[in-house]
């Protein structure tokens, strides 16, 4: 019921949360995108006062030859370009990842192929700069059950030593991965 309240919400607001069909001409996968990825963000002062990294985090379901699979995926971008600082600072690359709720976490791996193994051959949910990292978490129908729950309140990059970075929600609609689920027909799986 909840679900269906926040989809009318976003309808009445003008907003289309359909998601988007797409055909990959190379790999003849047929994915079907979240409308518009959450969005996280951190300031990275230590580079600069205004500096601020992005993270877009969304839901895609592929269809190849009926096998179908839900991918999540999180491209890492900044607003500033570190290649061009006296001593570059690497952004931090996605890879191990930790969602957090008030009451849970959900800490995923990614496949080591990126969006290839999914059989994309194009970028999803790039962000406006040229410059992205991104990373792919084949999902659980559990994983994707606990995500359509509700959206974490943050997500944390796992540094290659350990040292989380913590991203916290910026612009996130809910209504977005509800749009995806009714659309590909998926029923969480019963408890």
């Amino acid at each position: 019921m909840l679900a269906i309240a926040l989809l009318v919400g976003a309808c009445a607001a003008g907003r289309d949360l359909w998601p988007v069909e797409r055909l990959d001409r190379q790999s003849a996968v047929n994915t079907t995108i979240m409308a518009e990825p959450w969005v996280f963000a951190r300031d990275a002062r230590e580079i600069a006062v205004n500096a601020r990294d992005y993270l877009h985090v969304g839901v895609v379901e592929t269809n190849r030859a009926g096998q179908r699979a839900y991918w999540l995926g999180v491209v890492a971008w900044s607003t500033v370009d570190r290649t061009a600082l006296p001593v570059p600072v690497p952004p931090v690359r996605p890879g191990r990842i930790r969602f957090a709720w008030e009451e849970a976490t959900l800490e995923l791996e990614s496949v080591p192929a990126g969006r290839e193994a999914m059989g994309a051959s194009e970028p999803i949910f790039a962000g406006p700069q040229p410059v992205f990292e991104d990373a792919w978490y084949l999902l659980s129908e559990s994983q994707l059950a606990r995500l359509a729950l509700a959206p974490p309140v943050s997500v944390s990059l796992m540094s290659e030593n350990d040292r989380p970075v913590h991203y916290d929600a910026w612009r996130v609609e809910p209504g977005a991965l509800t749009a995806l689920m009714r659309a590909t027909g998926f029923v969480p799986p019963n408890p």
